[in-house]
């Protein structure tokens, strides 16, 4: 089977879709990968993979997605492309990444001619997680990007796959109970668990990390935001050291536009400043270090539809770690951290604070809880324990 993928960026990045794409390969299946160049930017070959491009300006391409549902241009550029992917690599079955996606790639499909299946992998929950986002946020600009319309369109688009695959148990059956056409023989879930045996090959290097350990290390990793609950974070720590605790917190990664300003003026305050350290970006092959050398992660999610669709990369990341996770109530990670007791879920601003203390107190907790999380990563939660369903969804294709 000649498998094509589509994704709208532009791949080498994209930690889910390379790790789908490795599995089906190591299947048998040939791969053929349809996606976005974005202009002046260079990029290392994917062995065993066919790539094809689209060259566009990534301003260009933000700029077409703002106004998709208006004028959706984005649609039209993308069913062209998909169309004459389909002719040219002789496509057996179309994966396609995101629900914005379907309609293009349905068109796409239809234009080629040919009947192939669609399989539509859904990296989140769009509908909803849209309306969240700061950039449909304003009068205008809802105006324009008409976010609320994926409440809408989300009944018709997931008509049209043959399969389709979910983040968690939970989001598959939220979409079950929504929607009557779907049955749970189509819907393969496949989590975002670390590759374990990649993992394992990283070697720790303490000194590349630019800090010195004067204290425990609180770490946050991942999209610095307030719908992923950054503000929470800085504000139960600096209640945790308002009390005397002996602690530093660590933040990695790129802050969203709208709140570079609040998130800098947080940290930058005269009681935090020198206990706050924020790096913007690290290669991933760093994060095994900087886990060592940090004591406790947050994964502190505003609970809502979105975030309760799956576990993020960062929890897995964490439990691979051996790092106990204090964690917000979203549904999908509280029943993970639970149920393998790898951490302490919070309900409100005060738990959060109190959960920080409670570890803090006590080391045997927070080593038993990392080790508790790093045996369910090593009997469960892995690529290797979890590939196989994905396997058997395109198996089940080849039948039908």
């Amino acid at each position: 089977m000649r498998i094509g993928v589509i994704v709208d960026n532009d791949l080498n990045d994209d930690k889910r879709v390379l790790r789908e794409i490795e599995i089906l390969k190591g299947s048998g299946y040939e791969i053929f990968v349809l996606c976005f160049g974005f202009g002046g930017k260079s990029y290392k070959k994917i062995e065993g993979i066919n790539v094809s491009r689209i060259k566009i300006g990534k301003r260009t391409k933000d700029f077409l997605f703002f106004f998709l549902n208006t004028i959706p241009v984005y649609e039209w550029i993308w069913s062209s492309r998909i169309r004459n992917f389909i002719i040219t690599n002789k496509i057996d079955s179309l994966h396609v990444h995101d629900l914005y996606m379907t309609e293009a790639s349905r068109s796409g499909i239809r234009k080629s001619g040919s009947k192939i299946p669609l399989v539509l992998d859904l990296h989140e929950n769009y509908s909803y997680a849209v309306t969240t986002y700061n950039w449909t946020k304003g009068f205008l600009r809802n105006l324009i990007a008409q976010p609320s319309k994926w409440q809408v369109k989300e009944r018709q688009l997931l008509s049209y796959p043959k399969r389709i695959v979910v983040l968690s148990d939970d989001f598959r059956d939220q979409l079950l109970d929504k929607y009557n056409f779907l049955s749970a023989g189509d819907i393969c879930v496949f989590p975002n668990v670390p590759d374990l045996e990649q993992m394992q090959k990283i070697k720790i290097d303490r000194e590349t990390i630019p800090f010195i350990k004067k204290a425990p290390v609180i770490f946050y990793f991942g999209v610095v935001a307030e719908r992923r609950g950054i503000f929470n974070a800085i504000d139960a720590f600096k209640e945790v050291t308002g009390k005397g605790y002996d602690a530093d917190l660590l933040i990695i990664g790129p802050v969203d536009r709208k709140d570079r300003k609040r998130f800098f003026d947080a940290i930058g305050i005269p009681a935090l400043k020198e206990r706050i350290n924020y790096i913007p970006w690290i290669d991933i092959s760093k994060l095994p270090s900087y886990l060592d050398f940090s004591d406790i992660c947050l994964a502190p999610f505003l609970r809502n539809p979105q975030h309760d669709s799956g576990v993020a990369n960062k929890v897995f990341d964490y439990m691979c770690g051996k790092r106990p996770v204090i964690a917000s109530d979203c549904l999908p990670q509280q029943k993970l951290i639970e149920k393998y007791k790898c951490g302490i879920i919070y309900r409100d601003q005060k738990e959060f604070s109190e959960s920080l203390i409670r570890l803090l107190n006590d080391k045997d907790l927070l080593t038993e809880m990392g080790e508790n999380g790093y045996r369910a990563i090593i009997s469960e939660f892995n690529l290797e324990k979890k590939k196989t369903d994905l396997i058997n969804l395109y198996k089940g294709l080849l039948i039908n």
